[in-house]
């Protein structure tokens, strides 16, 4: 478990936000300070924020329920409930930490553990449909936290017409007015996602980029027989080479020439791209070293291909963010922009996600619409999230 307290505060208008993204690493938790002026901007405070550890046994079934197989519906069942828990405790520990009682806090807001993201339209009874499960209940962290809680946002954005992904964007609007224009955000979880801001009063362009850390993190953990879950520091990618022709191969996925807006997940760029893309290759400091320049690419030629003009800051967040390997080829691969983690800008690289579901929390029971519809796709703003009372 880490613990990062960011700043003091005054106990006024003070949220959690919980997540866990698609690598399965942690449960995020942020508490945020929400500061609305008279001229109806919103200011921000991250005030401190812990990653707490998901179990090996509930990791390992979260990894079942993503392959779909025998039994999921009753696993999924009680998987949501355990995750539920599991939120419960990350928010119930922050609070310990900062010294917070149920009475400081007036919501939490919780992403939940994605399983299942279907960002195509497929042919279901009749109706061409997009859905996502999220699971981790929200009954079940109000129930032990006596805070109400808003949770299961992605579904309202896609009921628009949208794709349900990304949803951070709505942060990054906040955070690139005092940044300037020419700002884009790219985070690197298990999954890839950019915000650009080529203007400060125009919606941003947003996406999935591809992969983030999830191919090189699985190929970590096979490599290592599991004892490593991500190649810490880029230091088995370090004595490794970046087989091109490998490169050349996974660089014609079809998802990354797509049209935008588009999402994507683990069921494209998890066990499939396994299957039929890595398999033949020989696992070891070579491979994941491609992945991880693999990575780099998908993201580089995101701009490239999408934007006419290329960022003049980038402000990387997530795990991609603690790998010198992955930042140094953003660095080279970018030049004329100036790439920064998000410590660096003065943004938490670790628990802005948390942080973004915080604020969308806020906003639900505001009554604000919390989605970015042209990084969805979706039809109109939406206020997104449900209510489930301790």
């Amino acid at each position: 478990m880490s613990y990062i307290s960011i700043m003091s505060y005054m106990n006024k208008n003070i949220i959690i936000g919980l997540m866990s993204g698609t690598s399965v690493d942690s449960v995020d938790a942020a508490a945020i300070e929400i500061d609305e002026n008279p001229d109806l901007s919103v200011k921000m405070n991250i005030i401190g924020g812990i990653s707490w550890p998901i179990p090996l046994d509930l990791k390992r079934l979260i990894f079942e329920l993503f392959e779909d197989g025998p039994g999921s519906l009753k696993k999924i069942c009680l998987a949501n409930m355990r995750i539920g828990h599991l939120f419960a405790e990350a928010a119930l520990s922050l609070m310990e930490k900062l010294s917070l009682k149920t009475e400081d806090i007036r919501l939490i807001g919780s992403h939940g553990q994605t399983v299942y993201h279907v960002a195509d339209a497929e042919a279901c009874c009749g109706q061409a449909l997009r859905g996502s499960l999220q699971i981790g209940e929200g009954s079940v962290i109000a129930q032990r936290t006596g805070i109400p809680v808003v949770s299961d946002f992605r579904v309202a954005d896609i009921a628009a017409g949208g794709t349900g992904a990304p949803l951070v964007p709505f942060l990054d609007k906040i955070l690139a007015a005092t940044l300037g224009p020419g700002t884009a955000f790219q985070n690197i979880g298990g999954i890839g996602n950019l915000s650009y801001f080529e203007e400060i009063d125009s919606e941003p362009t947003a996406f999935d980029t591809g992969p983030g850390n999830m191919i090189a993190d699985s190929l970590v953990s096979e490599y290592t027989g599991g004892k490593l879950e991500y190649d810490d520091g880029g230091k088995i990618g370090r004595q490794g080479v970046v087989l091109e022709e490998v490169i050349s191969r996974w660089m014609t996925h079809p998802y990354l020439s797509a049209p935008i807006p588009k999402s994507t997940g683990r069921e494209e760029f998890g066990t499939d791209f396994q299957e039929n893309w890595a398999a033949g290759y020989e696992n070891g400091p070579d491979l994941i070293r491609t992945a991880e320049e693999y990575t780099v690419r998908t993201i580089s030629e995101a701009y490239k291909k999408y934007f006419t003009k290329m960022p003049e800051r980038l402000i990387v967040c997530g795990g991609g963010a603690f790998n010198p390997i992955i930042m140094d080829g953003l660095k080279d691969s970018m030049p004329g922009t100036l790439v920064m983690t998000g410590d660096e800008a003065g943004i938490s690289s670790e628990f802005k996600e948390a942080a973004a579901f915080a604020l969308m929390a806020w906003c639900f029971i505001e009554n604000k619409p919390n989605n970015v519809k042209s990084a969805t796709g979706a039809e109109r703003p939406v206020v997104m999230g449900k209510l489930s009372k301790p």
